[in-house]
């Protein structure tokens, strides 16, 4: 009798220490909402994006990077010669594509023409390593601005066609993730340490603000006064930054699996949430963001990326990329 007792006791303690470990998500179950409208096949895994009015870049790992018309869904090119391809980034208005390969002996940003969308022809490589996040743009004076994290280092440089000229780089006390930028400022995923927002007019370091999250602060998106973040193990923040050295966290919540990118399209929010697929948001309420729908991994895969571009989603997965619709009655 005694045995039998302490068996079941010890069965309870398991179930107690299992139910405690667990990880409480908020929400986990599928709306019906969200249709899968095509799905890209890659060779290696979706790892990147960038999506324009009609063309679809995607990062493929390993297997290099591909060239669609999302429209049409035709393929124009795949382009192999990757160890891997992990960030992509590209400037239509001249034809430029920048790829990030992670490793090997091309590791670093390399430059394309694409003005064949069907034969991208490599310019150039930046070398470089351990690279987190890019964002490339047009600038007046005829070159391309390159923005860049790389372990603890914001870089910002540009490319005239032929070369890549480093103006300055910033130094930061910890890792850096994904950032995004307006005119005046710059926000930066710090990991563990938050939200940085710094002054992008001067060239030394000049934080104005660390704003510390629940979670690991992997993904940056700023829309108007607020700043959404993709959290990590805690799911999304939203911070709102009126005030630049006094930001306020407005809205936190879980979301299943390790939340790896985050998107804003007018009302709607969209999360790459890992094991977790992609969740889908109404935000007309910033303060009191709705869930609608949610894809789950056992569908689309492990989701490293999310775009929502005119009302489509974008999922960068492991099995590939899927392009996804939502009608909200």
């Amino acid at each position: 009798m005694y045995k039998i007792n302490n068996f079941f006791f010890i069965i309870y303690i398991i179930i107690i220490i299992i139910t405690g470990c667990a990880k409480s998500t908020e929400p986990v179950s599928s709306e019906d909402i969200l249709k899968i409208d095509m799905f890209y096949s890659t060779i290696g895994y979706g790892r990147d994006i960038f999506v324009s009015d009609s063309l679809l870049y995607i990062a493929e790992d390993q297997g290099g990077f591909s060239i669609y018309n999302h429209l049409t869904n035709f393929q124009y090119s795949n382009f192999s010669l990757f160890e891997n391809a992990r960030l992509i980034s590209a400037v239509e208005e001249d034809s430029i594509l920048f790829v990030y390969d992670r490793y090997g002996e091309s590791a670093g940003i390399r430059a394309f023409d694409i003005s064949d969308l069907t034969d991208p022809q490599e310019d150039m490589l930046v070398t470089g390593r351990n690279i987190e996040a890019i964002k490339t743009y047009k600038n007046d004076n005829g070159t391309i601005e390159i923005l860049a994290t790389f372990e603890n280092e914001y870089g910002y440089g540009e490319y005239n066609g032929t070369y890549w000229y480093t103006f300055f780089y910033r130094y930061f006390p910890n890792y850096l993730t994904s950032f995004d930028v307006d005119s005046s400022y710059i926000y930066l995923g710090g990991e563990q340490l938050g939200l940085y927002i710094v002054d992008r007019t001067v060239t030394a370091l000049n934080i104005l603000s660390i704003t510390d999250t629940p979670g690991e602060a992997l993904d940056v998106k700023l829309v108007n006064n607020y700043v959404f973040i993709a959290d990590k193990q805690e799911g999304f923040s939203i911070i709102d930054i009126s005030n630049k050295e006094n930001p306020e966290i407005i809205f936190q919540e879980d979301t299943s699996g390790w939340a790896q990118s985050i998107d804003v399209e007018g009302d709607y929010l969209v999360i790459g949430s890992g094991g977790g697929g992609v969740y889908l948001y109404d935000i007309s309420d910033v303060q009191n963001p709705r869930f609608i729908d949610r894809l789950d991994d056992a569908i689309i895969g492990y989701t490293y990326k999310v775009k929502i571009w005119n009302g489509k989603i974008f999922a960068a997965t492991k099995k590939g990329v899927y392009k996804l619709s939502f009608e909200i009655e």
